[in-house]
């Protein structure tokens, strides 16, 4: 009889083991699984962070170039804009012409009036699709929030939007 008490003891704290392993097995699932995702998520917003350095740097090329070339030239913007924005820049056009006209002074400033030298321009990425552009000229700000779209590994912009047109002096 004592014998068959003890492995009865025994078998009874075995039960026990198991079934605390089998309890803190969901917990070190979850544990697991909570892991995982905070690693999923850190990847996640690596890569937002990234397509945002990256669409910020298309614009501040796009500018960069832009300045090297003259604002009535019409080549150098239409490689980097979609048929969506090429539409706006020709319906923007306020004047009769003969050919194609662009309204491409709207990257840089409203129009209409002097707005003296640039001082600065600060270019910011407000998502991995949006950029603010902020243009400071001697008497002059005008912002424009520009919209990109992924044209295979590089950006296009597709619209433009004024922001804020301010004459200083």
């Amino acid at each position: 009889m004592g014998a068959v008490m003890v492995l009865f003891s025994l078998a009874s704290c075995h039960n026990v083991n198991s079934n605390e392993k089998a309890a803190s097995a969901p917990a070190a699932d979850s544990l697991t699984i909570a892991a995982e995702d905070a690693t999923q998520e850190q990847a996640q917003e690596q890569e937002q962070k990234q397509e945002m350095e990256a669409a910020q740097a298309f614009v501040e090329k796009f500018y960069k170039e832009w300045d090297r070339e003259d604002l009535l030239e019409y080549d150098y913007p239409k490689q980097h804009i979609t048929p969506k924005m090429l539409q706006y820049l020709k319906d923007s056009y306020p004047f009769d012409c003969e050919g194609e006209c662009l309204a491409t002074w709207e990257f840089f400033y409203e129009g209409g009036g002097d707005v003296g030298g640039l001082i600065s321009r600060q270019i910011t990425a407000r998502d991995a699709s949006h950029v603010l552009v902020e243009n400071k000229y001697e008497n002059y700000e005008y912002d424009v929030l520009l919209t990109l779209v992924k044209d295979g590994d590089t950006f296009k912009i597709d619209t433009l939007q004024q922001e804020r047109s301010e004459y200083t002096q």
